[in-house]
């Protein structure tokens, strides 16, 4: 149930996010600096001190051993994208697939029967990944946004393999592909 309460939370933000870059474009530069930067004092008082709403948010949230660095590497690979992509429509999609698929895809995966255990992932959460960017990417980029989708569900199903946490990388790997077709 933790897992569910979690997803919720990244899938939320990332969607306002994303529609928040579609509205301040690269202003939004700076109150995601902001943000880091307050988000990573919070995680380092909450491992010492109890924040009331903060810490309780993080404890209903938190996975084994992480404590809220999730969020601050979800907010770091948005800065990223945002800063190295200047297509915003590219960022834009680039979070929006990455919010919604990588959510989806523990999700379902989670009830998965189909696992992979090399990579730790299941096969019906590679799908969720794929049909939910497939969704997204091809009423603007056709089949292109297709093929773009099937590279990003790859990425996220190998993600553990890379030993870098996905939220860093995996907005700005579809953000950069989808600006390959300017």
């Amino acid at each position: 149930m933790r897992e569910i309460y979690r997803q919720s939370i990244h899938l939320i933000f990332g969607v306002l996010i994303a529609f928040s870059v579609l509205i301040f474009k690269k202003h939004l530069i700076i109150p995601l600096i902001i943000s880091i930067i307050i988000g990573s004092l919070l995680y380092f008082l909450c491992k010492r001190y109890y924040i009331p709403i903060i810490s309780d948010l993080l404890n209903l949230c938190k996975r084994e051993g992480e404590e809220g660095k999730g969020a601050i590497y979800f907010a770091i690979g948005m800065l990223i994208t945002l800063i190295l992509i200047d297509d915003i429509k590219a960022v834009f999609f680039g979070i929006l697939v990455f919010a919604i698929g990588d959510s989806l895809a523990t999700i379902v995966g989670i009830r998965g029967k189909l696992k992979i255990k090399y990579f730790g992932k299941t096969i019906e959460g590679f799908l969720a990944f794929f049909m939910s960017a497939s969704l997204i990417l091809y009423p603007f980029y056709g089949i292109y946004g297709i093929f773009v989708a099937l590279l990003s569900a790859m990425v996220e199903f190998v993600s553990k393999k890379v030993k870098i946490d996905d939220n860093l990388y995996l907005p700005f790997i579809v953000a950069m592909l989808l600006e390959f077709l300017k």
